[in-house]
């Protein structure tokens, strides 16, 4: 009987597809490569008249995990740090596709994956987009499988390499913040009641699929229990954080200990060179007043944690980049005397405490124990940063609305595979863990299904670049993962694998990680390169294992 031609489009690389990119003849089938715990994805788009199509799996090594893939909007492109005075997005539209992006905008890209349990793939204009995320069945020894992928009438066979290695897990950690109000107005719930925690703990396991070890609880002044004299409740936090312990985390994040304050007119006063108490941001931390406002909150904080056993499981933000925003060097110097009082107290009543901090320099030594530089601060200093780590201290990276250009980063108009270059990236400099802010950072009035530039209330630039804020979308039954986040769960396991190589032969890592990163400006991208060269870890880990 004759094969029926089906028109689409297939990728199991890590690349974005597009509602309106070309088609052509579909194949009969796909090669994967995977690890014995891996779980590699796969891109189905198909042309049809129908309204929607039945995807199913026939496999006995595999569990399908379906979605439809959803279209979102980019309606700016990034700028390069230089174009547009700077401006974090491109606000006049260029003339020309920015060679660093992957489209002029705007346009639309299937960065939203809805969960199909029921395997009914959605159709629009005439296309049905199916993102299948493969589980290895427990115990699945090394081998070769073959699996049937079907969406309606269209049949594929996935020819599926399974090396003998496993990604070590939770070996490589990462932080992602989120917000508790965007959990609860986006899916309108209202904070402290068993509905809202029940939401809650299905973004910890957002969180937990792409291997975050820490959840960032951020102090507000709902720990305010009076003022006159400042006392302090925490209490109100205690399902929050054994929530998020019971789903996984290893540690948790918490902070901040000082402010910038404000501005008369409300906007936060990014270049102070007076830091205040977080708790009352009209008090500078090094008066009289401010100092004691400080102590008692640190005592309270860590009565609350010794009462339930967290106070070893504790880092602390207390500024977030302190180095960055400064006016002149007078006002970094006093930022810093600032800055060394707030960890004075903190280590005093919480002396396991580990200060994280994101940074520009390593300017504060003696104050951060888990330095943060962004990737453009990290190559500036590198030669500083690498210092700190050959004494033992820990460096990890961490990108947000910059670097822009020709950087590695996760906007939904640069390729999809950088986003999982910037572990690699990791791997190459020795780095320790990784850090970004936006999980799902949707603040008020914005829809990321409607527009994905995230509105900035720094009072610096322009909105910040699409997709920035956030990694998985507020659907109707929770957070709905995106294509960004499956890159960067991808990273991190890969994190974790070129780790593990690293070990056993530094050289072999060096040379591979060399073949698709130099630096975060100068890499790879071509997901068949970067596909060729993830197989030869595979290999090398295998190989080295009998040996």
């Amino acid at each position: 009987m004759e094969q029926r031609i089906h028109r689409g489009a297939l990728s199991g690389r890590e690349e974005f597809f597009y509602p309106d990119m070309p088609v052509g003849h579909l194949p009969q089938g796909l090669r994967l490569a995977m690890p014995r715990n891996g779980r590699p994805g796969v891109q189905l788009l198909l042309e049809t008249d129908a309204g929607q199509l039945d995807a199913s799996l026939e496999s006995d090594a595999f569990v399908p995990e379906f979605f439809c893939m959803k279209a979102v909007p980019v309606e700016y492109n990034t700028g390069d740090g230089s174009e547009q005075g700077g401006a974090m997005v491109l606000e006049r539209r260029p003339a020309c596709k920015p060679l660093y992006a992957t489209r002029l905008a705007p346009f639309a890209v299937y960065d939203c994956l809805k969960p199909a349990r029921d395997g009914v793939i959605e159709t629009q204009n005439g296309r049905a987009a199916l993102y299948l995320c493969l589980y290895p069945r427990s115990g699945l020894a090394a081998g070769a499988y073959t699996a049937m992928l079907r969406l309606g009438s269209y049949c594929c066979r996935l020819d599926i390499r399974v090396y003998d290695i496993e990604i070590p897990q939770d070996t490589f950690p990462v932080t992602n913040w989120f917000s508790l109000d965007a959990i609860s107005r986006c899916h309108g719930l209202q904070k402290d009641t068993p509905a809202f925690y029940e939401m809650v703990r299905r973004y910890a396991r957002a969180m937990r699929r792409i291997h975050q070890t820490m959840f960032y609880i951020e102090l507000d002044e709902a720990c305010v229990a009076s003022r006159a004299p400042y006392t302090f409740d925490f209490e109100y936090l205690r399902p929050l954080i054994r929530l998020f312990f019971d789903e996984g985390m290893q540690q948790m994040e918490l902070g901040a200990l000082l402010s910038r304050g404000f501005l008369p007119d409300g906007m936060p006063d990014m270049y102070t060179d007076s830091f205040k108490c977080a708790m009352a941001p009209e008090l500078p931390i090094d008066t009289p007043e401010g100092y004691a406002v400080t102590v008692r909150f640190v005592q309270a904080l860590a009565e609350f944690l010794r009462k339930y056993g967290w106070q070893d499981k504790v880092v602390f933000h207390i500024h977030d980049e302190p180095d960055i925003h400064f006016k002149n060097e007078a006002s970094l110097l006093a930022r810093k005397r600032q800055y060394y009082l707030a960890a004075g107290i903190l280590r005093k009543y919480l002396p396991n405490v580990r200060v994280i901090e994101a940074v520009a320099s390593p300017e504060f030594r003696g104050g951060v124990d888990i330095w943060v530089p962004g990737t453009p601060g990290y190559e500036a200093r590198q030669a500083d940063f690498d210092a700190l780590t050959a004494l033992g201290e820990s460096v990890w990276a961490y990108v947000c609305c910059g670097p822009e250009g020709n950087w590695l980063n996760r906007f939904l108009d640069f390729a999809l595979l950088k986003g999982r270059l910037l572990f690699w990236g990791c791997a190459a400099n020795r780095l320790g863990g990784f850090l970004h802010w936006g999980f799902n950072q949707f603040p008020a009035g914005m829809d990321p299904f409607a527009g994905t530039s995230c509105p900035n209330h720094t009072g610096i630039g322009t909105n910040f670049p699409c997709g920035d804020s956030f990694l998985v979308y507020p659907g109707t039954d929770g957070p709905w993962p995106g294509m960004r986040m499956e890159a960067a769960r991808r990273g991190a396991e890969d994190a974790a694998l070129l780790a593990l190589l690293r070990c056993r032969d530094e050289a072999a890592h060096d040379a591979l990680v060399a073949r698709v990163f130099h630096d975060n400006q100068n890499y790879n991208d071509d997901p068949a390169v970067f596909e060729a060269v993830y197989e030869e870890l595979l290999h090398l880990l295998e190989e080295g294992g009998k040996a």
